[in-house]
């Protein structure tokens, strides 16, 4: 009978020294957070850097002189430089702020015909400045549709820094306005506001292959009497292949329609190398967009739109 007593005892205590550990074992595992799930999403999160273009174009071109007199020589150059502080701060969900502001210098000698969305700027003088662009604000939000894929929507206002710009000013701007083949042209485009709906999706194949496409409409409302309100429609898509973790090799293609211009469609396209960790840390890019078709293009030809594109900065 002690016997039976003793060995019960002992059944107990162990059941009762296993109790805890099977309780342990039992628990439910942590949800995945929104920082491994989500924010492969370049849409997705904080992220402060700066935008550098720089585009540099000249030419030559030879005039017939009448008989007996020798034919001159035209020379039209232009260096657009711009830096572009930009930035998203997430607030709460899928909600995001977005603000970007373009510091701008542009020079130009001799003659120069650009045509703004329908306005064609010329000027023969030559000119340097320095300006500060046109601020932008907006909002858009981002979510995940399925793990690898990231859908996001917004919307923004540009404020005119300058709405009566001098003809010094806006030279100097004219310079910049073709850098990205008509995209962002809000930066640059003195005396408008601007309004812009954008929305497009990101896709991540096997955190390997990246794709982004989005579409956006943007409308310019002048601030001068005698000019006619501007709407261009920019779609762009990108790939990049990331072989080695974080660095990654990629195109994108893009096309703009400015439905108030002459020129009814602007090609471009921009092989690019870049640094982009999934969730936090530094990212840097480095491309060539080149412009394809009439009238910035070809951009390897004189005169014509083939601009370097750095960006850099940090996400968290």
């Amino acid at each position: 009978m002690s016997t039976t007593k003793a060995s019960l005892g002992t059944l107990f205590l162990m059941l009762s020294l296993a109790a805890p550990a099977l309780g342990q074992e039992a628990a439910p595992r942590q949800p995945v957070t929104d920082k491994t799930k989500e924010r492969w999403a370049k849409s997705q999160g904080g992220r402060f850097g700066f935008e550098i273009d720089v585009l540099s174009s000249s030419y030559q071109r030879e005039i017939a002189a009448a008989a007996g007199e020798e034919a001159t020589v035209e020379e039209s150059s232009r260096l657009g430089v711009a830096i572009t502080a930009a930035g998203q701060y997430k607030l709460f969900a899928g909600l995001h702020l977005d603000a970007e502001i373009p510091f701008v210098y542009g020079d130009v000698s001799g003659p120069q015909s650009t045509d703004l969305f329908g306005r064609r700027f010329t000027s023969n003088a030559g000119y340097s400045q320095f300006f500060i662009g046109n601020p932008t604000f907006g909002l858009h939000y981002a979510a995940n549709a399925l793990p690898i894929l990231a859908l996001f929507g917004g919307m923004s206002l540009t404020i005119p820094l300058h709405p009566h710009p001098g003809a010094e000013l806006e030279v100097a701007s004219v310079a910049n306005f073709p850098a990205r083949a008509y995209f962002d042209a809000q930066r640059v485009l003195l005396a408008h506001w601007a309004f812009r709906a954008r929305v497009g999706t990101e896709i991540n194949v096997g955190k390997v292959l990246f794709f982004t496409h989005d579409l956006a409409s943007q409308v310019f409302f002048p601030t001068r009497d005698g000019e006619e309100t501007k709407t261009v429609i920019e779609q762009g898509n990108e790939i990049e292949f990331r072989p080695f973790g974080n660095f990654g090799i990629g195109m994108r293609l893009q096309a703009a329609f400015p439905l108030s211009s002459s020129n009814s469609a602007q090609l471009a396209a921009e092989p690019f190398v870049g640094w982009e960790p999934l969730v936090k840390g530094s990212f840097t890019r480095v491309g060539a967009l080149v412009a394809l078709d009439d009238d910035l293009g070809f951009g390897l030809d004189q005169g014509k739109v083939a601009t370097i594109r750095v960006a850099l900065g940090s996400k968290w």
